[in-house]
């Protein structure tokens, strides 16, 4: 709730104007109500004045003009702020997961993001667009009802409320805390069914290599039927309990008609009294049961936005805001510890200097802790003991978006989303011309497939550049590095699907983008790092040994097995 008070604070002024013209237009409808009543009677009562008819004909059409008046812009008004709220909101999600560490966002699956991001959010459109407005103005309209009600007979607006206070209470009997754990479970089975959609059809491919369609379809099916198995299990358990008060709550007119009539038969009601307060009742109970309908949702809102708050609560990396001087890029480790799970290091007690503007690659046995280094420097985890510094200056004392303007990163899983290969490219730096654009693919030896593509530089590359293959998607992760233009260069095993063929072709490319740079290597394959100035070599986290190629060869027994066995396989 406190987020939805933050974002409702943030538009006041906007959900004030929009509250105001909806109790307006409710009003108009109540007094269309009071005039029609009041025509009845006259009709009932024998009144043949028509101009009494035609002014009050006249009034009521006015009226119900004003009243659609009043509604569309009250609507209008609450859409736009509301829009305007969601779109911060995804903002300030999207801000959040830029300063979390990485571990975390991975440990949240793409099913349940999905539904946070776009499913919780939309889902709280509906009360701040219609339950701020709508509810307050239907609340506050049958009470202004009810009040001339009673001035018309206290006994009959009484009367009528008993019908409408056991319908409410029959419907708020199921919106307890068992609603608001019903509500939480019916979330996790939506995520545990997207997931298992984005699963079935991400592997796909695997799913037909290897013929499991039937056990893959089987979970998938199985996250479906327990999400429509718990729904008809929730509804069936308070179905009777809404009914009972859907049924009871308009029936005002059981109490006042018998009542009213005993009332008239002793003479202390006026005919045209009762025929208002009985047409008026049915005024009544058409604003409350608007508000029942907006009661599910204000049940749920603590679960929707405890969801979202999950996410902008969570832990960030330990960064300052204040820019930093750095005079140079050298990088240092000191005493740096760190691990994914606790108890368990993957990096233990490491200490190693990257000198400015040298090329430096880390090689070593699968799960040594490479490619961790290199997101440590990246700022994609924080430390847990020790520090990095990048000119002197504490990893943890530059903010993320400086540290990200130093480093462009470029890993084994190029991601690449679904826009053409030009804005693909263009990440890299969002103020490149067209032209710089692809002066950049021609440096990079993306020129070539790209212009073989469909539509040149205009082609879509699908969903997470699914179109490309494995080495052209590595080689516009290169361009886009190159275009970012940034001083520290990390390549992480980038040129690992890179074929033979097209190998000479990206070394070219990566001479050209770590020109003056500070370059880092997680070596895939060794001879292409056969050239770098120190190769460390990593093995359970810390450093086996260091030196150049030749120097490696002749005093590290393990480099010198991994150099042979990658001479034995390139035979």
């Amino acid at each position: 709730m406190n987020l939805i008070k933050r974002y409702v604070q943030k538009n006041k002024g906007k959900y004030i104007a929009s509250i105001f013209f909806a109790v307006v237009g409710v009003i108009m409808d109540l007094a269309a109500y009071i005039i029609l009543s009041k025509i009845i009677a006259a009709l009932i009562t024998g009144s043949t004045d028509a101009g009494f008819y035609g002014k009050n004909i006249l009034y009521i059409l006015l009226i119900l003009v004003l009243k659609e008046i009043f509604a569309g812009t009250s609507t209008t008004i609450s859409h736009t702020a509301t829009f305007k709220s969601l779109k911060e909101i995804r903002k300030e999600i999207a801000r959040k997961l830029f300063k979390m560490p990485l571990g975390d966002i991975l440990n949240q699956s793409s099913g349940k993001l999905k539904n946070i991001i776009v499913d919780q959010v939309d889902h709280m459109e509906t009360t701040l667009a219609h339950v701020i407005p709508e509810a307050t103005a239907n609340i506050v309209g049958p009470a202004i009802l009810l009040i001339y009600m009673f001035i018309l007979d206290w006994r009959l607006a009484l009367l009528s409320l008993i019908p409408l206070i056991i319908g409410m209470l029959a419907i708020m009997s199921v919106m307890n805390e068992s609603y608001k754990k019903n509500y939480k479970e019916s979330v996790e089975l939506g995520q545990n069914m997207n997931n298992a959609i984005v699963e079935y059809v991400g592997g796909v491919e695997v799913i037909k290599t290897f013929n499991q369609s039937e056990t893959s379809y089987k979970k998938y099916s199985d996250a479906v039927y327990d999400n429509a198995r718990f729904y008809y299990n929730w509804m069936k358990g308070c179905m009777m309990q809404v009914s009972i008060g859907r049924f009871i709550s308009p029936m005002g007119l059981l109490t006042i008609l018998p009542f009213g009539v005993f009332f008239y038969i002793r003479g202390t009601i006026a005919l045209t009294a009762l025929i208002q307060l009985i047409i008026l009742s049915f005024g009544t109970v058409s604003g409350i049961l608007k508000v029942m309908n907006f009661m599910d949702d204000l049940a749920r809102v603590g679960t929707i936005t405890g969801e979202i708050e999950s996410i902008l609560n969570a832990r960030e990396l330990s960064h300052s805001e204040e820019s930093v001087s750095i005079n140079n890029h050298t990088i240092e480790f000191t005493d740096v510890n760190f691990s994914y799970e606790k108890d368990k290091k993957v990096i233990d007690n490491l200490n190693l200097k990257i000198n400015e503007g040298d090329v430096t690659a880390f090689v070593g046995p699968s799960g040594g802790g490479k490619s961790t280094i290199a997101k440590l420097i990246a700022g994609f985890w924080d430390t847990d003991a020790g520090e990095i510094t990048i000119g002197g200056a504490n990893l943890k004392e530059i903010p993320l978006s400086q540290l990200s303007d130093l480093i462009s990163y470029v890993s084994q899983d190029n991601f690449l989303f679904d826009m053409s290969v030009l804005e693909n490219i263009r990440i890299g730096n969002p103020n490149a011309s067209d032209s710089e654009v692809k002066e950049i693919a021609k440096k990079s030896g993306c020129e070539k497939f790209i212009l073989e593509l469909e539509n040149g530089y205009d082609t879509l590359v699908g969903e997470g550049g699914g179109h490309l293959s494995g080495g052209e998607r590595q080689r516009i992760s290169i361009a886009r590095a190159m275009l970012k233009n940034a001083p520290i260069v990390i390549l992480d095993e980038a040129t690992s699907y890179i074929d033979p063929e097209n190998e000479s072709i990206m070394q070219e490319a990566i001479g050209n983008l770590v020109q003056n740079k500070t370059l880092i290597i997680i070596a895939h394959r060794l001879r292409t790092i056969t050239d770098a100035d120190k190769i460390f070599v990593i093995q359970g986290g810390h450093i086996e040994s260091s030196g150049t190629h030749q120097e490696l060869l002749e005093k590290s027994s393990l480099y010198s097995d991994m150099w042979n066995a990658a001479i034995k396989g390139d035979e």
